[in-house]
């Protein structure tokens, strides 16, 4: 009886909280920034940043060539960098940067899913263990949870056990790598604000 009472409390607490959110006044077309603003936000971004580039490092991931010398592939379908760049872009006449907080977060939040499904698809331990929990990790504790919509990132991909598909990955990553440089500037600003 005790734990039937308990998971009771439990589900009907939950229920509450999502509730509450979901009842916050917000003026009608605006968003809720999809950012948790805390410090954490800073490591874990710092943290994935890390873990992409032990990755890139991993030469058994890449036998056959230099991964170094190869050029990266950016998901640019997002608009990422469009949407994270200052519209008065030209730094030596404004000290201040003026971004559309709320559109740059979605467009980073879209990237990690494509990002995550991505990796997931390729079924490689070192990814998994490092890169995809990292993502994971960001996401779960710097993005609120409505914006955890999973069905941004449908990926398909044929993966065999070849030179292609090694190839494919070293971009991927490489461009993965300037993305959370990007994710990194981006958070960096807002949480200093």
């Amino acid at each position: 009886m005790l734990p039937r009472v308990c998971t009771y409390l439990a589900v009907s607490t939950l229920c509450f909280a999502l509730l509450w959110q979901c009842s916050i006044a917000v003026p009608l077309g605006a968003r809720q920034s999809p950012l948790r603003l805390t410090g954490t936000c800073n490591v874990l971004a710092r943290s994935l940043l890390w873990n992409v580039s032990a990755v890139l490092e991993m030469d058994h991931l890449f036998s056959g060539f230099d991964c170094t010398q190869q050029n990266a592939e950016v998901h640019i379908r997002t608009q990422t960098v469009s949407a994270c760049t200052p519209q008065n872009s030209n730094c030596a006449h404004s000290a201040v940067l003026n971004i559309d907080e709320n559109e740059c977060l979605q467009r980073i939040l879209e990237d990690l899913h494509y990002y995550r499904e991505t990796f997931r698809a390729y079924s490689k331990p070192e990814l998994t263990k490092s890169v995809v929990r990292s993502i994971d990790v960001l996401m779960q504790n710097c993005f609120s949870v409505s914006a955890m919509d999973n069905s941004l990132a449908k990926v398909s991909m044929d993966h065999q056990k070849s030179f292609q598909e090694r190839l494919q990955l070293c971009k991927v990553l490489q461009g993965f790598n300037l993305r959370t440089i990007t994710i990194n500037r981006v958070f960096n600003y807002i949480l200093s604000k």
